[in-house]
């Protein structure tokens, strides 16, 4: 592995350095899942949610699911086995390095732990091909981190009476919110935060 194709696991590293582990009760777990030299010029992957699926119907979310027994309550096999079932991306060219707290989610009040990895820098990603499972994604993309990151507004959500302003991006003619948005905005900020 090269020194430059290891520095993107190094900074999502870098980005989970001193935050507080996930701790307590977890439902579900998502993967940011990243691919590229550094974080900065890397793309994440996004997937479109199916119009078949019960919840989240058509919205941009990163791969990730429920706890199932098969995943031994650990968030990091979660989001590796929902990566792959959703997307087809082999569980052995993922290389997480750690997770983020645990979020609560507004509408279903699950709390979600977000884990960050790295695809394999020792493989051609170009030659990973996305297979979207039709009953779960409709689509599958890598987006680079610095269109997600140009595209980032705020707009005015209604949350439990009060209306907060919120972070959203654009992926295409894609909306980027929800859950979602405010995984990969704490990203940015964190990663903004190690720069300064």
């Amino acid at each position: 592995m090269s020194e430059s194709k290891s520095r993107l696991h190094f900074d999502l590293c870098r980005i989970l350095e001193g935050m507080a582990p996930a701790a307590g009760e977890f439902h579900a777990s998502v993967l940011a899942l990243f691919r590229g030299d550094d974080f900065s010029s890397s793309e994440i992957l996004l997937t479109k949610r199916s119009q078949t699926v019960v919840t989240h119907v058509g919205q941009v979310a990163f791969p990730g699911g429920r706890i199932e027994v098969e995943d031994r309550f650990d968030p990091v096999r979660t989001a590796i086995r929902e990566a792959n079932e959703e997307t087809g991306i082999p569980r052995s060219c993922i290389r997480p390095a750690g997770f983020m707290p645990q979020v609560p989610t507004v509408t279903s009040g699950f709390f979600v732990i977000p884990v960050l990895a790295a695809l394999d820098p020792g493989i051609q990603s170009e030659s990973i091909a996305l297979i979207p499972d039709p009953n779960e994604v409709e689509r599958a993309a890598w987006v680079p981190v610095s269109a997600l990151r140009a595209s980032r507004r705020e707009e005015p959500f209604s949350v439990k009476g009060r209306e907060i302003q919120l972070p959203v991006f654009s992926w295409e003619e894609e909306r980027v919110w929800g859950l979602t948005a405010l995984i990969f905005d704490s990203i940015l900020r964190r990663y903004d935060s190690l720069k300064s």
